[in-house]
């Protein structure tokens, strides 16, 4: 099927807490030196906040496409998932990963869901609970690319995984860029 042409609106943004999480996990996968060239892969502006990036504040869109486009490219798509492990490891460390421990996967998507607005201008998350150890993730409003699509997976992959499940498959059922209205992930873990 064609890709759908789905054009981000101008003002959607994420914050720049991820880009030091990428030039660390590439200098801790690669190496320095595939960082710099890596780095030379990039546009000026993309390098500049790829360094210099404040975590709180907000960043376009399109930025993040770039970065996963030439992660994808440089490293391969098997290393999408060890970059996703990084940035959970990163993003939940200390006593918020223990309490991470202890919550039921599919609750700890619901808690991502609440904290979705912190970490992006626009969409919207819902999770429905099929079963304790079903449950499906629908996005709605955010439609950047393919490649955010496959992390988001990940993702949802790594926090289940965090929070104990076991032989975790997250399947995409639904996507913006196949025409449909929103994305939506099928969850199961044992």
């Amino acid at each position: 099927m064609e890709e759908a042409k789905i054009q981000p609106a101008p003002q959607s943004l994420d914050r720049g807490e991820f880009y030091p999480k990428v030039g660390d996990w590439i200098v801790k996968e690669f190496g320095k030196k595939r960082y710099e060239e890596f780095r030379k892969t990039l546009p000026e502006e993309l390098i500049h906040r790829l360094e210099n990036a404040d975590p709180a504040g907000w960043y376009p869109v399109q930025d993040s496409r770039l970065l996963y486009e030439k992660m994808f490219a440089c490293f391969g798509q098997e290393y999408l998932e060890s970059y996703v492990q990084y940035y959970a490891s990163q993003a939940l460390k200390g006593f918020l990963r223990g309490l991470v421990a202890f919550m039921n996967p599919l609750g700890l998507a619901r808690r991502s869901a609440a904290l979705w607005g912190r970490f992006h201008s626009t969409g919207r998350i819902e999770v429905e609970l099929l079963s304790r150890n079903h449950g499906t993730i629908t996005l709605h409003d955010w439609n950047y690319s393919p490649i955010h699509c496959h992390i988001h997976r990940l993702w949802y992959a790594e926090l289940a995984r965090i929070a104990g499940g076991k032989d975790v498959r997250v399947t995409e059922t639904h996507c913006v860029h196949r025409g449909d209205e929103f994305c939506r992930w099928d969850i199961r873990f044992n």
